[in-house]
């Protein structure tokens, strides 16, 4: 199933951090407890996210694919990896965590899209050891029907490795789908679109939306369905299709058929790792400097040394805004030969861009994707490792590129 090439990129947003639940089954005194840590976006828009599950002897953390639906709304990944679960799995019993996290008043609440089949709700419960039967029933219905809030802990993104795995696969290293389509490369700006039912029209509804922007929204699918052209942005394109509701016949079966360079694609609700799942997501990206790779080009450029930093952290944090006018300026990194983020959006805004070094000398190249409106390429970078900043000053074009190179200590 799909995977995708790098690209990590963060910005400032009330999502990212630490939320905390709990709930007592039955007026008990020991609490169910589910935090929720949310990472750093990719173009503002996916969010990787770690689930953690407590109750008595159980433990479960799971790693999840959030989507930014509104801008009081993050759409629930139906696939929840997990990392560790004891003494025993919950299984398929994690698909009732689905449907929106609505926020308000510095609260998320769970907003399900409720998923009503008897074999998923029995499934499993006498498995492993009947002496754990009480606590599955607890947490079966704690993930099925109660009411789930959470409360911020902390802003601090969470941060791992397994973050760019959930936002930005590897298709020859990462196997784990989370609901991100493989990359899509386009020679061409514009794409064609057309959202289909798969099966009867029965009032299912859907919401599209590009790089943030909505397409439409709460659209029911039926035979009227629009084609059409959608204009793709320089560097990284994320279209997002969420199910709204599940229609007359659950679950929601439609279908995001997107035209590309005369070859089609297919985002489909009714394929079995999406079935119930709340949105899918494609990737694709366009450079208008389209005709060589990534490699080629920055090759062909001369790279300018801006810096050289000795540091005592593998764990470093880059943050990139335009310091001047925002004029549509985009860039693609490498660390060490690896493209990590390609098409990134240089915005007034800060955005960070989380990397891990190897020790030794690592090399950072920063080329140009674009000019902008305002040419050269121009951003200011600081980079922040452990409790130091260094702040430098990046200028590409298509004829230079930028490398700075970080020595971290032995």
């Amino acid at each position: 199933m799909p995977g995708i090439t790098p690209a990590v990129i963060a910005q400032t947003d009330p999502w990212t951090g630490t939320w905390r639940a709990e709930n007592k089954p039955n007026g008990g005194r020991v609490s169910i407890v589910m935090e929720l840590r949310i990472g750093t976006p990719a173009q503002g828009v996916l969010f990787p996210a770690q689930i953690k599950l407590q109750y008595g002897k159980f433990s479960g953390t799971y790693e999840v694919l959030l989507a930014k639906k509104t801008d009081t709304q993050l759409g629930l990944g139906r696939g929840k990896y997990p990392i560790e679960q004891s003494p025993f799995k919950l299984g398929i019993w994690m698909l009732y965590l689905n449907g929106t996290l609505d926020y308000k008043n510095g609260e998320l609440s769970l907003r399900r899209v409720w998923i009503d089949k008897g074999d998923i709700f029995m499934r499993g419960l006498y498995e492993d050891d009947e002496i754990w039967v009480s606590t599955k029933v607890d947490l079966r219905d704690f993930l099925y029907r109660q009411s789930i809030t959470f409360r911020k802990i902390n802003n601090t993104p969470w941060t791992h490795p397994d973050t760019r795995r959930i936002i930005d696969p590897d298709p020859d290293r990462d196997s784990v789908y989370f609901g991100l389509y493989q990359r899509i490369r386009s020679n061409s700006k514009s794409v064609e679109i057309q959202v289909e039912d798969q099966e009867k029209y029965d009032r299912d509804t859907v919401t599209l939306l590009h790089n943030g922007r909505v397409i439409f929204s709460k659209t029911e699918i039926n035979n009227s369905n629009r084609r059409q052209v959608v204009e793709l942005d320089s560097g990284r394109n994320i279209f997002t299709i969420f199910a709204d509701n599940y229609g007359g016949l659950p679950p929601n079966t439609g279908e995001l058929l997107i035209k590309i360079d005369g070859e089609d694609y297919h985002l489909n609700f009714t394929a079995r790792p999406n079935v119930y799942a709340t949105f899918l997501a494609a990737d694709i990206y366009y450079n208008a400097a389209q005709g060589k790779n990534l490699t080629g080009r920055a090759s062909e450029r001369t790279t300018t040394p801006l810096a050289t930093l000795e540091v005592d952290t593998a764990n470093v944090t880059l943050e990139l805004w335009d310091g001047q006018v925002e004029d549509g300026d985009s860039i693609s990194l490498r660390l060490n030969g690896e493209w990590i983020t390609t098409g990134f959006p240089v915005k007034n805004k800060l955005q960070k861009i989380p990397v891990r070094l190897r020790p030794g000398e690592n090399s950072l190249l920063f080329m140009a994707d674009n000019l902008g409106s305002i040419p050269p390429n121009t951003s200011e970078l600081r980079i922040r490792y452990g409790t130091k900043t260094k702040t430098v000053g990046l200028s590409t074009d298509f004829k230079k590129n930028n490398e700075i190179k970080l020595i971290l200590k032995e």
